[in-house]
C-alpha cells in the first residue's frame, strides 16, 4: 500500500463510514466437486459500484450476485449516486474491507481517476463495465473493460425514429430531450441518435435538452416541456429512467416518445395499445456484470485476457415489431 494511499484512507475512513452504509450479499461456499465452488472467483470478494438504483443496475446486481454466489464468493455494493466524492467515499470503504476485485462504472472521465488509481495502488483487480472512456478505460487505469456499446444504442433508436418520423410527421421536426449527460455513455447516446436521424435526411430543430434521468424527477420534466412546447413534434430519452418520465409526462398528448433502456416498465408502455412509446434500444445488464466478473476472475488467476476491451450490441425493442417486446417478457 502506497504512503499517499495511506494518507488518502485515514483521512476519509470515517467520512466514508458514516456516508454511505455498504450491503453484502454472500453466497455458501459449493459442494465439493461443483464447479461453481472452483476456480479463480472461489471465495473471493467482489465490491460493485453503481452510478445508481435503477432497473438497469438492478440488473447489474443481480446477475453479478448470481455469478460469485455460484463460486462461493461474496457481493459488496456502493451508489456513487453521480457523485465523485461519495464514489471514493464507496471506494475507500471497498479498499478496507480488502476486496479481491472491484467493478465499477465511474461518474466521470478524470474525476474518478484518482478513486480507479487508489484501487489499483491497492492491489485490487478493477474492471471497468460502463461508461468507460479516455483514461477510465486506458490498460494502465483499469485492468479490462467491458460495456454497452453507447452509440449503437442511441443509433438502434434513431433509425427507428427516423422511419417513423418520415411517415408520420415530416422530414422537419421539432425535439426535446431528457438527457442524462452526468454520465459520458449518455452523450454518447445522444450522438448516435442525432445522427441517425441526420443520416436520414431529418432536420431536427432541438427545442430543449434538460437533465432528466429519474422517473419521479423526469415525468414533471415531460409535462412542463409540453406546457412550455406544445407544438413540439417528439420527445427522445437518453436511459430508463427519463424515457419512463417522458411516457408518463406526455400521456394523453399523442406524442411520439422514443428512448433508451429496457425494463419490464419500458416493454409494457412498447406494447400498450394506445401508448406513446415508439422504440428503444436496450443493454444486457446480467450478461454485462457476468462479463465483467469472468474478466475479473482471469486477471485475478493472472491470465491474459483475449481483449482489453469488449463492446455489446444493443436490442431495439419497436411497437411496429412486437415479438422482440414479448421475447423480453417471456411470452
Amino acid at each position: 500500500m502506497t504512503m499517499k494511499l495511506s494518507k488518502n484512507i485515514a483521512a476519509l475512513a470515517c467520512a466514508a463510514v458514516l456516508a454511505l452504509t455498504l450491503s453484502s450479499c454472500s453466497g455458501g461456499a459449493g459442494a465439493a466437486g461443483e464447479s461453481g465452488g472452483s476456480g479463480a472467483g472461489a471465495g473471493k470478494k467482489i465490491g460493485l459500484i453503481m452510478l445508481q438504483g435503477d432497473t438497469y443496475f438492478q440488473g447489474i446486481q443481480t446477475g453479478l450476485e448470481e455469478a460469485v454466489k455460484a463460486d462461493g464468493g461474496s457481493v459488496t455494493t456502493g451508489l456513487s449516486n453521480n457523485d465523485p466524492a461519495t464514489e471514493n467515499q464507496v471506494a475507500l470503504n471497498m479498499i478496507q474491507a480488502k476486496m479481491d476485485a472491484v467493478l465499477i462504472q465511474p461518474t466521470a472521465d478524470e474525476a474518478s481517476l484518482a478513486t480507479m488509481k487508489a484501487i489499483k495502488d491497492a492491489g485490487i483487480t478493477l474492471i471497468c463495465y460502463g461508461n468507460c472512456v479516455g483514461a477510465t478505460a486506458d490498460p494502465a487505469n483499469v485492468d479490462g473493460v467491458i460495456q454497452s456499446d453507447n452509440t449503437a444504442l442511441g443509433t438502434g433508436t434513431g433509425e427507428a425514429a427516423a422511419k417513423y418520423l418520415k411517415e408520420k410527421v415530416g422530414d422537419t421536426v421539432k425535439l426535446a430531450i431528457l438527457n442524462c449527460d452526468v454520465a459520458s455513455a449518455c452523450k454518447l447516446r445522444k450522438t448516435g441518435f442525432l445522427d441517425a436521424l441526420k443520416a436520414a435526411g431529418i432536420k431536427v430543430d432541438v427545442v430543449t435538452d434538460q437533465e432528466a434521468y429519474l422517473t419521479d424527477k423526469a415525468t414533471p420534466v415531460a409535462e412542463n416541456i409540453l406546457t412550455a412546447n406544445p407544438d413540439v413534434d417528439v420527445f427522445w430519452a437518453s436511459n430508463d429512467g427519463g424515457t419512463a418520465g417522458a411516457v408518463i409526462g406526455t400521456k394523453g398528448s399523442k406524442k411520439p416518445v422514443f428512448g433508451t433502456d429496457i425494463s419490464t416498465q419500458i416493454a409494457g408502455f412498447i406494447l400498450e395499445a394506445d401508448g406513446n412509446l415508439q422504440a428503444t434500444t436496450g443493454q444486457d445488464p446480467v450478461g454485462t456484470a457476468k462479463g465483467a466478473y469472468e474478466m475479473a476472475k482471469k486477471v485475478m488467476a493472472g491470465e491474459k485476457l483475449d481483449k482489453h476491451s469488449v463492446e455489446l450490441p444493443g436490442i431495439v425493442y419497436d411497437r411496429a415489431n412486437p415479438e422482440t417486446t414479448n421475447k423480453f417478457l417471456g411470452k
